[in-house]
């Protein structure tokens, strides 16, 4: 599993702007030399990369990661049913009633590491 942020690829990608070597600014800040080559020949990165197909908009799935975040910060860690719960309510005042898919909760968490430890099940 990847140990690095975004941010760690940001400022690697800074790093390579300003002439250092791309092995170099990869071993600097943690980010594998593969992935620092294929965003600078214009890989999106895997929260965006699909986000044409996802049910939520990327900035939706935001609101909610951040929802989540703030309930743990508050000693309430909101279940998976209820995580998904909400997104459906999201999705029905948008107008699509279609259910969502059996693995989304798990691929919501996935796209948003911060969250793997904060939802209770």
């Amino acid at each position: 599993m990847a140990r690095y942020t975004e941010a760690d690829i940001q400022n690697a990608l800074a790093d390579i702007a300003n002439e250092i070597a791309v092995t170099t600014a990869g071993t600097r800040h943690g980010v594998p030399r593969t992935t620092l080559r294929d965003r600078i020949s214009g890989t999106q990165p895997y929260k965006n990369a699909h986000s044409n197909i996802q049910r939520l908009s990327p900035e939706q799935e935001e609101h909610l990661a951040s929802w989540i975040l703030r309930q743990e910060a508050l000693n309430y860690a909101p279940t998976h049913a209820q995580v998904r719960a909400i997104a459906t309510g999201v999705l029905k005042q948008a107008g699509d009633n279609r259910p969502l898919g059996k693995k989304w909760t798990s691929h919501f968490i996935n796209r948003y590491l911060e969250l793997k430890t904060k939802l209770g099940h």
